[in-house]
């Protein structure tokens, strides 16, 4: 049977995973505040994201620093009036884009909290910096009249244009590992491809799942392991892919018809999101277990609904996005006001950490 116990605001869960007990302490993020948008964790268990801004009434690059899980708006451009943090990585660093009131340019906060932009290709107006490695080196986008093309900058080095496949357009880089392998989706002569641009300077097309027509590469992980998904007749499907292995479908949920991979740890650990009529659910992969709901008698017994898996660290520690019980009351209070209208609850985000880290 499972467990529920109230843990100072957070709540502790029981996930059983084939024959496994993982439980997590959840806690939530953006608590009744669906402004507040988590994207990316550290090793460290540091948060960053965008959340709304009292002050400038709109989002605000945010960190949640691991101590106490507050949300701490980031220095801005003068005259931005949007910014979101999209990575953070060990040494405090952040990466993200800003929009200055002309376009939406990529910028970098050191661990001191200083800001500087990231240079755009020449002649580019707009961009953003997706991931960061330990290093400090930052991937992206630059785009201008000629597109988006994937980006590598390098400190006190000038902007590398990672390149595309041949046939395509255009090309968007979303991760770097630590020894500056780059993936993401390439244009080419036969549609959108998962990309990995190796450290000499190579794209290589990581290509589908069989009989699919299109796929794109979300996250690396530091042994060189990329995923993503791949799209074709039969919906979307996760994939894992690696130099020795190629591209491995990770399979879906019970009940699902489609599913997505967001990010892979050093652990080898995959989440995401499997999709069916009923709507999304969030998942873990492990090679031992293979996909598993992270959703449980226990996190709904509590009120919640896990919908996404979007990161996770090499503790297994994850950001989900999903509802919770007050989301519920929220729209049924609205509903007693006698709205016309009432639109359905916006989604919560959560921490999940592991008690035990297996």
């Amino acid at each position: 049977m499972a467990l529920i116990a109230v843990i100072s605001g957070s709540v502790l869960g029981v996930i059983e995973v084939r024959g496994q007990t993982r439980q997590y302490i959840i806690t939530e993020l953006s608590s009744h505040d669906a402004t507040r948008v988590p994207c990316k964790i550290n090793n460290h268990g540091d948060i960053v994201g965008r959340a709304d801004s009292a002050f400038h009434h709109s989002p605000r690059a945010t960190v949640w620093n691991s101590s106490n899980l507050k949300a701490k708006h980031l220095r801005a451009f003068v005259g931005a009036d949007y910014s979101s943090a999209f990575d953070i990585n060990d040494e405090g660093e952040i990466v993200g884009g800003a929009n200055t009131g002309a376009a939406m340019v990529p910028f970098m906060w050191n661990a001191r909290g200083d800001i500087s932009r990231i240079p755009l290709l020449p002649a580019d107006s707009c961009g953003q910096a997706i991931a960061i490695n330990k290093h400090g080196h930052v991937v992206g986008y630059s785009s201008g009249d000629n597109g988006a093309r994937a980006i590598l900058w390098i400190r006190n080095t000038a902007t590398l244009n990672l390149g595309i496949l041949p046939g395509g357009t255009h090309s968007l880089a979303h991760d770097v590992n630590d020894s500056d392998e780059v993936v993401g989706t390439s244009g080419s002569s036969g549609g959108d491809r998962a990309v990995l641009w190796t450290k000499s300077g190579n794209v290589l097309d990581l290509e589908t799942l069989a009989g699919d027509w299109a796929s794109e590469a979300t996250a690396i992980n530091n042994n060189g392991q990329v995923v993503g998904y791949s799209k074709g007749p039969r919906g979307m499907r996760a994939f894992i892919w690696s130099s020795n292995g190629g591209m491995q479908e990770l399979g879906i949920l019970p009940g699902g018809n489609s599913s997505r991979a967001m990010d892979i740890n050093d652990r080898g650990e995959v989440v995401g999101s499997s999709i069916s009529g009923t709507g999304e659910k969030a998942f873990i992969w492990t090679k031992q277990t293979g996909i598993v709901d992270l959703n449980s008698p226990a996190s709904a017994a509590g009120g919640f609904v896990f919908i996404e898996a979007q990161a996770i660290n090499f503790l297994g520690q994850i950001i989900v996005v999903g509802r919770s019980a007050h989301d519920s009351m929220m729209a049924a209070a609205s509903d007693a006001r006698g709205d016309e209208i009432c639109a359905p609850a916006p989604p919560s985000s959560f921490l999940l950490t592991p008690v035990l880290v297996q």
